[in-house]
């Protein structure tokens, strides 16, 4: 999938076309999305992407965008995410404004738009937009005219427009997120799906030797060594933030690494990790600390046990086949709170 360039440490992964943006993975869902990417960017065609959040679209976006441009830096390109953008300044980014615009009576300004004549605009998560900026956008994209806040002259805009959503446009209709005669206009645009994480989890284990170059290259410092148990971890979770969610979880595996053994954060180590861990230890003659692995599975059996009976000890105890008293000991031995901490 789709990454930010990493200048600090040159990666020795293989296995993605090595876009200026990098592309990892070796699936046939990475490696289909490389060629919809080198065919779309020989060409000068509006694109969709569509897919969730933390799945790389706007690497995606830059990406085709560098490859049509063959590298030339001089050929501009201009971006703004919708989610992180105040709605109420969304017009004046885009399009500019006139020196005497409510605001702004000193200077005028070009948009991004104007400023990326020749270039490309990138829109990210365009259903972030009010209804009233979508109906200038679509007014745009319908015109191809650019006429900045408080001004009254129209410009041609020359400028290939790629627009991201985290679902297809249609479908945010049905609760009026985006206007449905934007969703017709987005449905003319080339399209590219992009599928969540958890849909080619036969990916993670590059994506992780990835970002373990990558944050140690900008930590400069030494790899650590990733074991199958980690990775066998990692493979099993949702990743409902998909990418981004990983970069971040590996981003700190590597300062929990000690030892130059990869370290998975404490969230991701539960009773039923523990004991896969253990097995494959054993089965490969890995060593490992057993009094650590056991602690760690009964703290998960006990807190499971509490939860279930709503953290009455009594009923927990009886569950596990131990008195109160012997809850009570392994509760403290363990480290955990003997009710339910409210925030």
């Amino acid at each position: 999938m789709a990454r930010s360039k990493n200048t600090s440490k040159k990666s020795t992964v293989t296995g993605g076309q090595q876009f200026q943006y990098p592309i990892i993975g070796r699936s046939k869902t990475v490696q289909q999305m490389i060629r919809q990417i080198k065919r779309l960017a020989k060409g000068t065609d509006d694109v969709l992407i569509i897919g969730e959040a933390g799945v790389g679209k706007g690497a995606i976006g830059r990406n085709i965008h560098v490859e049509h441009a063959g590298g030339d830096p001089n050929v501009p390109l201009t971006s703004l995410n919708l989610a992180v953008v105040d709605d109420k300044e969304l017009g004046t980014i885009l399009f500019g404004y006139e020196q005497g615009t409510a605001g702004y009576p000193n200077s005028s300004r070009r948009g991004l738009i104007e400023t990326a004549k020749g270039g490309t605009v990138l829109v990210e998560e365009i259903e972030e937009a009010s209804l009233r900026n979508q109906m200038k956008i679509l007014k745009f994209i319908s015109e191809r005219k650019v006429k900045r806040e408080g001004g009254t002259k129209k410009e041609d805009a020359n400028v290939r427009l790629i627009i991201t959503t985290k679902a297809p446009p249609e479908e945010f209709t049905e609760n009026n997120k985006i206007l449905k005669e934007l969703a017709e206009e987005l449905s003319s645009f080339e399209r590219i799906e992009v599928p969540p994480l958890r849909e080619h989890p036969e990916d993670i284990p590059l994506l992780v030797e990835y970002f373990t170059q990558e944050a140690c290259g900008e930590l400069n410092i030494e790899e650590p060594v990733i074991d199958i148990n980690a990775i066998d971890v990692l493979v099993r979770q949702r990743w409902k933030e998909n990418i981004r969610e990983l970069k971040s979880v590996i981003d700190r595996s590597v300062l929990f690494s000690t030892g130059g053994m990869f370290t998975l954060p404490p969230e991701l180590t539960d009773e039923k990790t523990e004991v896969v861990k253990m097995i494959n230890n054993i089965l490969t003659g890995q060593e490992f600390e057993i009094n650590k692995s056991l602690d760690i599975i009964e703290r998960g059996i006990v807190e499971r046990a509490l939860e279930r009976f709503g953290y009455n000890q009594s009923k927990a105890a009886q569950f596990l086949g131990m008195t109160e008293q012997t809850l009570r000991y392994r509760l403290k031995r363990l480290g955990l709170a003997p009710s339910r901490q409210r925030g």
